[in-house]
C-alpha cells in the first residue's frame, strides 16, 4: 500500500521544464484535465443511457514492480434497500476521489455466503452481503484508500450520481494494458 501511495503522489506531482516530453521519452503519463472532463461527460452519459455503473479505464500502465490504473467511475442514485452488499478486489489497492455527488460507502467487515469471479475489467473478484462493515459518508473532495480483499459498497447515493477517480494499484498485473 505504501509503494501505491508513493506512486499517486509521484502520478499528482508535476515539475518545470524547457522543453515538452512525453512518457516515451521518459517523462510523466500525464491525463489532461480536457481528457479527465471528456471521461466524466462520456460516463455521464452512459448512465443517461440506462446504465447504472459506468466504469472506464483511463490509463493503466506499467510503472515497474507493478502496474498503476486510473478509471472514472460513475454511478446512479442508490437507496438503502435494508441489506449492505459490495465487492471486494483480491488482487487491487484503490483510492478514491470523489469529484461531484454525495453518499455512503459500506467498507470492511465480512461477506456472508461470499461468491468469486473474475472480471474481465478487475482481475478476481469477491462479492456478497456486508455484515459489520462501517458506514462513512463522502462528498467531493473527500479520499477513500481501500486496501485489496477489503469488502466495499454504496449503502446509498443520496444524489442524482456521484463521480469519483479511482486510482488502482496492480502488482499482480490482472488488468489490462491501456496506454491511451
Amino acid at each position: 500500500m505504501r509503494n501505491l501511495i508513493r506512486l499517486i503522489l509521484l502520478s499528482l506531482t508535476v515539475t518545470s521544464t524547457t522543453q515538452l516530453v512525453s512518457a516515451d521519452d521518459g517523462g510523466s503519463t500525464i491525463m489532461t484535465s480536457e481528457e479527465v472532463a471528456a471521461t466524466l461527460a462520456q460516463g455521464l452519459e452512459n448512465l443517461n443511457g440506462g446504465s447504472t455503473v459506468s466504469d472506464i479505464v483511463m490509463r493503466h500502465i506499467d510503472v515497474g514492480e507493478q502496474n498503476m490504473g486510473v478509471s472514472v467511475v460513475q454511478r446512479s442514485k442508490v437507496e438503502f434497500t435494508g441489506t449492505e452488499t459490495g465487492i471486494a478486489h483480491v488482487n487491487l489497492d484503490e483510492i478514491y476521489y470523489i469529484v461531484t455527488g454525495e453518499g455512503t460507502m459500506v467498507t470492511g467487515g465480512e461477506f456472508i455466503e461470499k461468491q468469486t469471479s473474475t472480471s474481465s475489467l478487475l482481475g478476481p473478484m469477491e462479492r456478497g452481503e456486508i455484515r459489520n462493515g462501517v458506514l462513512q459518508k463522502v462528498k467531493p473532495g473527500d479520499i477513500a484508500i481501500i486496501p485489496k480483499g477489503m469488502p466495499h459498497g454504496w449503502h446509498e447515493i443520496t444524489t442524482a450520481s456521484i463521480s469519483y477517480i479511482i486510482f488502482r494499484g496492480d502488482p499482480d498485473e490482472v488488468m489490462q494494458i491501456k496506454s491511451e
